[in-house]
């Protein structure tokens, strides 16, 4: 099938250069450089420096005829205020028959993610989470409705009661904790073909810097309002609190990545004030465009398949029969 897919690729040649090699209008340009805030973090030398935690997941596994191994990995790095380096993290092993095991296992390693941040919310000052706050929220609210979760169930994890603690922790710490996504494809900004993260990226000068952030409940992408809608509602009736999903997208120095960060916030009026203090507090944790604590997290967390063999074979089954054998490779 590679020769057709390959015939068909080069059919489609000019329609599909037309979609990569998209025709940005000057209008866009100068709309993307006014949504766009320059500005350079600096950490003040007379003011203490705050204690930066990140957290990152990871999950791997081996299906075998009739079962499946699994690793999940959750890790946990602080720079306190010296700059000293604190690691935790905790491990999940099992062999487990599951008929959604991809899925159990994202929403594990959410809730694992979800208990170290409520582990170290009171002894750091901001915690760094990777991921997206409004992915979080929803798919562990859509999986709060089903049953039939095994895995989670012998963990004795209730999603209920995890997102609630989710929400609980965001609404009554909404100046710590910090979302970063590395890729998004999302359009809330800008409504254009490709996510927004793309021409932020392309027509920012690569100068460091934020967009203007907004309440998610106002995003371009309904689906994605509407969860945020949906998030502000559950926290009000949760929490009597008021708090909503704010987006920005950031470089923190020049020529480098642009992020999307998701924080809660209860008023769109200080928004742009507490990206700034956030980008203050992370200037000097900034290793190649990125915070340190979310680099040094997602490089111990990370589960090879190297890593799944070397557990199959302490376990005595790497020989075992596999759902794929080697002649459907």
């Amino acid at each position: 099938m590679l020769t057709r897919t390959l015939d068909a690729t080069l059919l489609r040649f000019g329609f599909l250069r037309n979609k990569i090699d998209e025709a940005v209008s000057q209008d866009v340009v100068r709309s993307l450089k006014n949504i766009w805030v320059r500005y350079r973090g600096s950490v003040n030398p007379y003011i203490k420096k705050l204690s930066i935690g990140g957290i990152d997941s990871s999950y791997n596994h081996i299906e075998y005829r009739g079962f499946a191994l699994y690793v999940v990995n959750t890790v946990s790095v602080v720079l306190d205020v010296k700059r000293e380096e604190i690691v935790n993290g905790s491990v999940d092993v099992d062999v487990v028959t599951s008929p959604n095991l991809e899925h159990e296992l994202s929403l594990l390693s959410m809730c694992m993610e979800i208990e170290t941040m409520n582990k170290m919310i009171n002894d750091v000052d901001i915690v760094l989470i990777d991921g997206s706050l409004t992915a979080m929220f929803f798919k562990l609210y859509k999986a709060s409705i089903d049953d039939g979760y095994e895995i989670l169930e012998s963990r004795g994890i209730n999603i209920s009661k995890t997102l609630k603690e989710l929400v609980y922790t965001i609404a009554l710490n909404p100046r710590k904790v910090v979302f970063i996504s590395k890729n998004s494809n999302s359009k809330d900004l800008l409504g254009l073909v490709k996510g927004d993260i793309y021409y932020f990226e392309r027509y920012t000068e690569f100068v460091s810097g934020f967009t203007k952030p907004i309440d998610l409940a106002n995003s371009q992408h309904l689906g994605m309002a509407s969860i945020a809608r949906l998030f502000k509602q559950y926290t009000k009736k949760l929490t009597g609190l008021d708090v909503s999903i704010m987006l920005t997208y950031v470089r923190f120095e020049d020529f480098s990545r642009v992020y999307r960060i998701e924080f809660a916030s209860d008023s769109v009026d200080e928004a742009i004030d507490r990206v700034k203090y956030v980008v203050d507090s992370l200037s000097d944790v900034i290793v190649s465009g990125y915070p340190y604590p979310l680099i040094r997290a997602h490089n111990l967390a990370k589960i090879s398949n190297s890593d799944v063999e070397r557990v199959a074979i302490l376990l005595g089954i790497s020989k075992d029969p596999r759902t794929r054998e080697s002649f459907l490779r």
